[in-house]
């Protein structure tokens, strides 16, 4: 009979705890139901199970998370991904025929994969093995790694012997030899065949030449004597440094920009002006088409401004415990983001309504990582505030209040005492353990 009062005392409370912040529905932290309106207009519905479980759906994707972010299993159209931090890894996509492509891995000794176009692998590391279509490449063989490996890149082979200490590359598009850190010197080629770049070096990293774009009418040369000498070269762009990194210039004539830096200061003229002034960490700034930033006392203060297309964007920061982001768009209206770190965070959107919540734990935004399965546990205080209305909850809805020229009240642990105005009806509603007065 207890077990039956405490479910329908739960129950009661699930379905009634709505906070006056968003459309967030249940008993917080622990039970959320929430639904949120994506971009696009897509709309996610999710249910979380704090800080075990949480499920989520759109019309296009489903995803499960399980103390996240150690596993996480999403599915979407095409595409299915799950992993198990840091052991397990699984992806597989299914292409317009039905026919599936599928990567894995259970670290630290098994890499498979089945694909009817490529072909089926497996790899038993470090004994040996093969992989398909990963890391980049078409194929991935080895034995005994790092004693020996071969990639494949279409027509492109690089062999390994003790990786990554000896190459050969052999290919239409590259050509080389590397025995690190002694000798290296590779070769690129244009697909019909003539030269595009090529690298030498001896003695890593004390004797090294480059010379690229050399299927261009700008060609460019690069030498270095490390650290004493470097200098790299074009018909338009030359750049020096002396003992590296405490002297660099660099001068181009298509952009009309020079820069001098003796470290940690930095100079520079763009058209005949004083454009870049660096003085780090006293005070410095940097002018460029479409975007200026500086800072004072780096990296306390910093600030930067963009302007691109009618776009307008601003960031401040006071490093560590504040920042803050305005964005205006022609198209999107005028949006900005705070945060007064460890303290709270806020926003307010194009409509001019304004949300946020306190404490702000984590330094960074991470509205789908993290913060989206999490942040409900530490946000004891949230906020919304609009023209004619403004919302409130405390410590998870154990205090709601509201305030419109519609709506408002306030009530304490979801009804055991609450207070309910609506103007429309031009009365009040009172709600004592759980029951209307």
């Amino acid at each position: 009979m207890r077990i039956l009062l405490a479910t329908i005392f739960c129950s009661t409370l699930v379905s009634g705890c709505v906070t006056p912040v968003d459309a967030d529905r249940g008993l917080p932290p622990f039970y959320i139901e929430r639904s949120e309106q994506l971009a696009g207009g897509i709309v996610r519905e999710s249910e979380h199970f704090w800080p075990f479980f949480s499920h989520s759906k759109t019309p296009d994707s489903e995803e499960i998370r399980v103390l996240y972010p150690f596993f996480r299993d999403r599915i979407e159209e095409r595409v299915r991904e799950t992993w198990f931090i840091p052991l397990y890894h699984r992806m597989a996509y299914t292409h317009t025929d039905g026919s599936e492509d599928i990567d894995g891995f259970l670290l630290p000794f098994f890499l498979w994969g089945f694909d009817d176009e490529e072909g089926n692998y497996f790899a038993f590391a470090p004994l040996g093995g093969t992989i398909k279509g990963i890391l980049g490449k078409d194929r991935i063989d080895f034995v005994l790694f790092p004693l020996w490996a071969r990639l494949r890149d279409r027509d492109q082979v690089s062999t390994y012997w003790l990786f990554p200490f000896v190459e050969i590359e052999e290919g239409p598009l590259r050509q080389g030899l590397r025995v690190f850190p002694f000798y290296s010197r590779s070769r690129g080629f244009t697909s019909d065949g003539k030269l595009r770049d090529e690298s030498t070096y001896i003695l890593w990293p004390f004797w090294h030449q480059t010379r690229t774009q050399l299927d261009t009418d700008n060609p460019t040369i690069s030498r270095w004597l490390w650290p004493f000498y470097g200098k790299i070269e074009s018909k338009s762009r030359i750049a020096r440094t002396i003992l590296y990194p405490l002297w660099t210039e660099v001068h181009d004539s298509r952009s009309e920009t020079s820069s001098w830096s003796l470290l940690p200061w930095t100079i520079g003229k763009r058209k005949g002006e004083w454009t870049r002034l660096e003085f780090y960490p006293i005070w410095g700034r940097h002018e460029r088409p479409g975007l200026s930033s500086g800072f004072f006392l780096w990296p306390i203060w910093q600030w930067e401004d963009q302007q691109a297309a009618g776009r307008r964007r601003e960031v401040r920061r006071l490093f560590p415990i504040w920042r803050s982001i305005t964005d205006e768009d022609p198209e999107r209206g005028k949006r900005s983001n705070y945060l007064l770190w460890p303290l709270a965070r806020w926003e307010t959107d194009a409509s001019g309504r304004k949300t946020g919540s306190a404490p702000a734990i984590l330094p960074f935004d991470d509205q789908d990582g993290i913060s989206w399965s999490h942040s409900r546990a530490w946000q004891i205080l949230r906020w919304r505030q609009e023209q004619d209305y403004w919302g409130l909850e405390l410590l998870w809805g154990l205090l709601t209040a509201e305030s419109g020229t519609e709506q408002g009240g306030f009530s304490i642990l979801g009804g055991l005492l609450s207070r309910q105005r609506d103007a429309r009806q031009a009365d009040s509603r009172w709600r004592l353990l759980y029951i209307s007065l």
